[in-house]
């Protein structure tokens, strides 16, 4: 078995998180809730069904499926209008594809909001995608990670995978794959990475290739 790429969405490939954000809050404003500023960074790399739950709490009378597909749905229709590409995101990508080097991406998203970037990214660049509908538990649980593994035929110690977030750096370590950490929202790494990264823009796609092959 070889080794291969493995994408986290939010953070990593794209800025998605103040549209998702927004789509909070606009929610909550229409069920006359408070969802202040913490609520919403409150939010970034946890299990959907943990904001879900909070909004709950707060008086949103919906069941948390409804909730989170209400503000998935409006989020995936706003990225596949605008795909906010992080720097460098995009070009590493088509160079992936180009390369033919095995990828996918890893996400506690919906399936509908990793189909808006599937569709999005350069043909043949990301094999498929692992969401939260994919498994039973979502990151920081390794589930996510392994499954995407054990779906490209991989070897988990030469995979490589891209992360911004505690609860996905924790998650793609514990299946034992290597962690690069993009510091979009952290200043460093919360477990060992193998190497921490400002943007995707500062990789050599070649030097990258060449530690999965």
């Amino acid at each position: 078995m070889t080794g291969a790429l493995l994408f986290d969405m939010d953070g990593t490939l794209i800025d998605s998180e103040p549209v998702w954000h927004e789509e909070m809050r606009a929610l909550a404003r229409h069920h006359r809730i408070e969802w202040t500023a913490e609520d919403a960074h409150w939010t970034t790399g946890r299990p959907m069904a943990e904001w879900a739950e909070r909004m709950r709490e707060r008086g949103v009378a919906l069941d948390r499926p409804t909730i989170i597909e209400t503000v998935a749905t409006t989020v995936a229709e706003r990225v596949r209008a605008d795909v906010p590409w992080l720097p460098g995101a995009r070009a590493l990508l088509e160079r992936v594809a180009e390369a033919g080097v095995p990828a996918a991406l890893v996400t506690n998203a919906t399936r509908g909001n990793a189909r808006a970037l599937l569709e999005a990214a350069p043909e043949g660049a990301l094999r498929f995608a692992i969401s939260r509908e994919d498994v039973e538990r979502d990151k920081p649980d390794p589930e996510p990670y392994a499954a995407a593994i054990r779906r490209l035929g991989a070897d988990a110690t030469a995979c490589i995978a891209f992360e911004d977030s505690n609860s996905g750096a924790r998650s793609a370590t514990a299946a034992g794959a290597r962690l690069w950490f993009l510091t979009t929202h952290l200043p460093s790494s919360p477990v060992p990475a193998e190497r921490t990264l400002a943007t995707l823009a500062d990789l050599d796609p070649d030097a990258l290739f060449a530690a999965v092959a």
